[in-house]
Protein backbone atom coordinates (compact mmCIF):
# COMPACT_ATOMS: atom_id res chain seq x y z
CA UNK A 1 0.00 0.00 0.00
CA UNK A 2 1.58 3.40 -0.96
CA UNK A 3 0.33 6.50 0.84
CA UNK A 4 1.41 9.87 1.83
CA UNK A 5 2.48 10.42 5.42
CA UNK A 6 -0.17 13.25 7.37
CA UNK A 7 3.05 15.13 7.94
CA UNK A 8 5.08 14.60 4.94
CA UNK A 9 6.74 17.87 3.25
CA UNK A 10 4.28 19.41 0.41
CA UNK A 11 6.04 20.21 -2.93
CA UNK A 12 3.43 21.47 -5.93
CA UNK A 13 3.99 19.15 -9.26
CA UNK A 14 4.64 15.82 -7.37
CA UNK A 15 3.58 12.59 -9.43
CA UNK A 16 4.37 9.94 -6.41
CA UNK A 17 5.36 6.35 -6.17
CA UNK A 18 4.32 4.39 -9.19
CA UNK A 19 1.11 2.54 -7.63
CA UNK A 20 -1.99 4.87 -9.06
CA UNK A 21 -2.76 5.83 -5.31
CA UNK A 22 -2.39 9.08 -3.89
CA UNK A 23 0.26 11.98 -4.24
CA UNK A 24 2.13 14.00 -2.61
CA UNK A 25 2.05 17.94 -3.99
CA UNK A 26 5.66 19.89 -3.87
CA UNK A 27 7.24 23.08 -4.58
CA UNK A 28 9.20 23.21 -7.57
CA UNK A 29 12.70 23.38 -7.44
CA UNK A 30 15.44 25.22 -9.42
CA UNK A 31 17.37 23.28 -11.65
CA UNK A 32 14.95 20.32 -11.74
CA UNK A 33 15.37 17.67 -14.85
CA UNK A 34 12.40 17.88 -17.33
CA UNK A 35 10.27 14.66 -17.45
CA UNK A 36 10.28 14.31 -21.18
CA UNK A 37 10.18 10.82 -22.71
CA UNK A 38 13.04 10.18 -24.95
CA UNK A 39 11.22 6.91 -26.25
CA UNK A 40 8.21 4.22 -24.96
CA UNK A 41 10.92 2.26 -24.07
CA UNK A 42 13.35 4.82 -22.13
CA UNK A 43 12.47 6.47 -18.64
CA UNK A 44 12.08 10.00 -18.24
CA UNK A 45 15.28 11.63 -17.76
CA UNK A 46 14.09 12.59 -13.94
CA UNK A 47 13.41 8.95 -13.38
CA UNK A 48 16.24 7.25 -11.76
CA UNK A 49 15.42 3.89 -10.73
CA UNK A 50 11.93 1.90 -11.56
CA UNK A 51 11.64 -1.27 -9.36
CA UNK A 52 8.56 -3.35 -10.79
CA UNK A 53 6.60 -6.15 -8.81
CA UNK A 54 9.97 -7.26 -6.96
CA UNK A 55 9.62 -10.04 -4.50
CA UNK A 56 12.58 -12.25 -3.18
CA UNK A 57 11.76 -15.93 -1.65
CA UNK A 58 14.74 -17.54 0.25
CA UNK A 59 14.67 -21.13 0.71
CA UNK A 60 11.07 -21.51 -0.41
CA UNK A 61 10.09 -18.69 2.35
CA UNK A 62 8.82 -15.30 0.98
CA UNK A 63 10.66 -12.26 2.73
CA UNK A 64 9.45 -9.40 0.36
CA UNK A 65 6.33 -9.24 -1.44
CA UNK A 66 5.35 -7.63 -4.68
CA UNK A 67 6.96 -3.89 -4.51
CA UNK A 68 6.82 -1.79 -7.28
CA UNK A 69 8.32 1.80 -6.75
CA UNK A 70 9.60 4.88 -9.24
CA UNK A 71 12.76 6.79 -7.60
CA UNK A 72 12.95 10.37 -8.95
CA UNK A 73 16.15 13.10 -8.78
CA UNK A 74 15.25 15.75 -6.23
CA UNK A 75 12.12 12.96 -4.14
CA UNK A 76 12.79 11.12 -1.55
CA UNK A 77 10.57 8.44 -0.44
CA UNK A 78 9.97 6.82 3.14
CA UNK A 79 9.90 3.18 3.50
CA UNK A 80 7.45 1.81 6.10
CA UNK A 81 6.06 -1.65 7.43
CA UNK A 82 6.31 -3.70 10.22
CA UNK A 83 9.97 -5.36 11.25
CA UNK A 84 9.32 -8.59 8.73
CA UNK A 85 7.85 -6.41 5.91
CA UNK A 86 10.82 -6.70 3.58
CA UNK A 87 12.03 -2.98 3.82
CA UNK A 88 16.03 -3.94 4.39
CA UNK A 89 15.31 -6.91 1.78
CA UNK A 90 14.27 -4.44 -0.93
CA UNK A 91 16.91 -1.74 -0.67
CA UNK A 92 19.50 -4.65 -1.06
CA UNK A 93 17.85 -5.92 -4.07
CA UNK A 94 17.60 -2.11 -4.80
CA UNK A 95 21.22 -2.20 -4.34
CA UNK A 96 21.80 -5.19 -6.46
CA UNK A 97 23.24 -6.83 -3.19
CA UNK A 98 20.50 -9.59 -3.80
CA UNK A 99 18.77 -10.95 -6.66
CA UNK A 100 14.80 -10.75 -6.96
CA UNK A 101 12.85 -13.87 -7.26
CA UNK A 102 10.19 -12.11 -9.56
CA UNK A 103 10.05 -8.41 -10.74
CA UNK A 104 13.35 -6.39 -11.55
CA UNK A 105 14.83 -3.04 -10.85
CA UNK A 106 15.85 -0.89 -13.86
CA UNK A 107 18.63 2.03 -13.45
CA UNK A 108 18.02 5.10 -15.91
CA UNK A 109 21.48 4.15 -17.76
CA UNK A 110 21.25 7.76 -19.13
CA UNK A 111 21.81 9.69 -15.95
CA UNK A 112 22.66 6.45 -13.10
CA UNK A 113 24.98 3.90 -12.85
CA UNK A 114 25.77 2.28 -9.58
CA UNK A 115 28.55 3.95 -8.80
CA UNK A 116 26.41 7.20 -8.72
CA UNK A 117 24.24 4.96 -5.32
CA UNK A 118 25.69 5.65 -2.13
CA UNK A 119 24.34 3.71 0.74
CA UNK A 120 24.34 3.29 4.50
CA UNK A 121 22.16 -0.39 4.86
CA UNK A 122 25.16 -1.94 7.47
CA UNK A 123 27.52 -0.14 9.87
CA UNK A 124 30.90 -0.31 7.60
CA UNK A 125 33.96 -1.81 8.50
CA UNK A 126 36.30 0.72 10.27
CA UNK A 127 40.24 0.58 9.83
CA UNK A 128 41.00 0.20 13.49
CA UNK A 129 44.35 2.62 13.16
CA UNK A 130 42.69 5.18 11.26
CA UNK A 131 40.86 8.14 12.77
CA UNK A 132 37.40 8.96 12.15
CA UNK A 133 38.63 12.31 9.97
CA UNK A 134 41.06 9.85 8.09
CA UNK A 135 38.38 7.60 7.02
CA UNK A 136 36.46 10.72 5.57
CA UNK A 137 39.13 12.20 4.22
CA UNK A 138 39.85 8.13 2.30
CA UNK A 139 36.62 7.76 1.52
CA UNK A 140 36.37 10.98 -0.68
CA UNK A 141 40.21 10.33 -1.74
CA UNK A 142 39.15 6.84 -3.02
CA UNK A 143 36.60 8.77 -5.41
CA UNK A 144 38.32 11.03 -7.06
CA UNK A 145 37.48 14.10 -4.66
CA UNK A 146 39.78 16.72 -2.69
CA UNK A 147 41.33 15.00 0.49
CA UNK A 148 41.40 18.34 2.00
CA UNK A 149 39.75 18.09 5.44
CA UNK A 150 37.24 21.46 4.89
CA UNK A 151 34.28 18.95 3.62
CA UNK A 152 35.02 16.07 6.76
CA UNK A 153 34.77 18.71 8.90
CA UNK A 154 31.31 20.20 8.03
CA UNK A 155 29.82 17.01 7.89
CA UNK A 156 30.96 16.31 11.40
CA UNK A 157 30.41 19.64 12.22
CA UNK A 158 26.52 19.57 10.97
CA UNK A 159 26.05 16.34 13.11
CA UNK A 160 27.59 18.64 16.15
CA UNK A 161 30.47 15.95 16.49
CA UNK A 162 33.50 17.71 15.17
CA UNK A 163 34.92 16.34 18.28
CA UNK A 164 35.67 12.79 17.43
CA UNK A 165 37.70 13.57 13.88
CA UNK A 166 40.79 12.86 16.09
CA UNK A 167 38.75 9.65 17.62
CA UNK A 168 39.23 5.86 16.93
CA UNK A 169 36.71 3.52 15.95
CA UNK A 170 36.89 1.50 19.04
CA UNK A 171 36.50 4.89 21.09
CA UNK A 172 33.39 5.47 20.36
CA UNK A 173 29.45 5.01 21.36
CA UNK A 174 27.55 3.11 19.02
CA UNK A 175 25.55 5.80 18.72
CA UNK A 176 28.42 7.64 17.57
CA UNK A 177 29.29 5.07 14.88
CA UNK A 178 25.94 5.60 13.55
CA UNK A 179 26.57 9.18 13.09
CA UNK A 180 30.48 8.49 11.92
CA UNK A 181 28.83 6.07 9.16
CA UNK A 182 26.03 8.02 8.23
CA UNK A 183 28.87 11.21 7.16
CA UNK A 184 31.01 8.25 5.62
CA UNK A 185 27.82 7.65 3.24
CA UNK A 186 27.52 11.42 2.80
CA UNK A 187 31.38 11.87 1.68
CA UNK A 188 31.02 10.42 -1.26
CA UNK A 189 29.39 11.73 -4.75
CA UNK A 190 25.85 10.03 -5.21
CA UNK A 191 22.75 11.05 -7.62
CA UNK A 192 20.64 8.26 -5.35
CA UNK A 193 20.94 7.87 -1.57
CA UNK A 194 20.12 4.47 0.33
CA UNK A 195 19.36 4.37 4.41
CA UNK A 196 18.47 1.77 6.32
CA UNK A 197 16.93 3.14 9.49
CA UNK A 198 19.57 5.43 9.31
CA UNK A 199 17.64 7.35 12.98
CA UNK A 200 18.65 4.24 14.62
CA UNK A 201 20.63 5.27 18.03
CA UNK A 202 20.37 9.20 17.44
CA UNK A 203 18.42 11.36 19.55
CA UNK A 204 15.73 13.69 18.48
CA UNK A 205 18.13 16.28 17.75
CA UNK A 206 20.27 14.40 15.82
CA UNK A 207 17.46 13.00 14.07
CA UNK A 208 16.39 16.96 13.23
CA UNK A 209 19.93 17.67 11.92
CA UNK A 210 19.90 14.52 9.56
CA UNK A 211 16.63 15.75 8.61
CA UNK A 212 17.87 19.24 7.58
CA UNK A 213 21.03 17.43 5.62
CA UNK A 214 18.94 15.05 3.89
CA UNK A 215 16.55 17.96 2.84
CA UNK A 216 19.88 19.91 1.59
CA UNK A 217 20.66 16.67 -0.47
CA UNK A 218 16.97 16.39 -2.37
CA UNK A 219 17.29 19.81 -2.58
CA UNK A 220 20.57 19.56 -4.77
CA UNK A 221 18.47 17.06 -6.85
CA UNK A 222 19.73 13.50 -5.33
CA UNK A 223 16.81 11.24 -4.97
CA UNK A 224 16.93 9.51 -1.52
CA UNK A 225 15.32 6.08 -0.74
CA UNK A 226 15.25 5.27 3.17
CA UNK A 227 13.84 2.53 5.69
CA UNK A 228 12.44 4.26 8.29
CA UNK A 229 10.54 4.07 11.77
CA UNK A 230 10.76 7.35 13.11
CA UNK A 231 7.98 9.24 12.59
CA UNK A 232 8.98 12.50 13.08
CA UNK A 233 11.83 12.00 10.10
CA UNK A 234 9.91 10.74 7.83
CA UNK A 235 7.55 13.79 8.40
CA UNK A 236 10.50 16.03 8.14
CA UNK A 237 11.86 14.39 4.56
CA UNK A 238 9.29 12.18 2.52
CA UNK A 239 7.57 13.27 -0.39
CA UNK A 240 6.29 9.71 -0.57
CA UNK A 241 5.54 7.12 2.25
CA UNK A 242 5.59 3.67 0.83
CA UNK A 243 3.81 1.29 3.17
CA UNK A 244 5.12 -2.90 3.17
CA UNK A 245 3.40 -5.67 3.83
CA UNK A 246 4.58 -8.85 5.46
CA UNK A 247 4.69 -11.56 2.87
CA UNK A 248 1.58 -14.18 3.55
Amino acid sequence: MVRNGDGARRRAGATGVDTGVAHSSRRRRSGRVSRSHRSSHELPDDVLVRAESVTRTVSGLRILAPVSLTIRAGECTALIGENGSGKTTFLRVLLGLDEPTTGGVRLNDRVLTRRDIASVIQMPPFFENLTVLEHLVFVRSSWGLPSGMDIPYELLDAFEVGRLARHFPDELSSGERQLVALCLGLARPARLLVLDEPEQRLDEGRRAKLAEILTSRADQGVGIVLATHASDLREAVADHVLSLNAPE
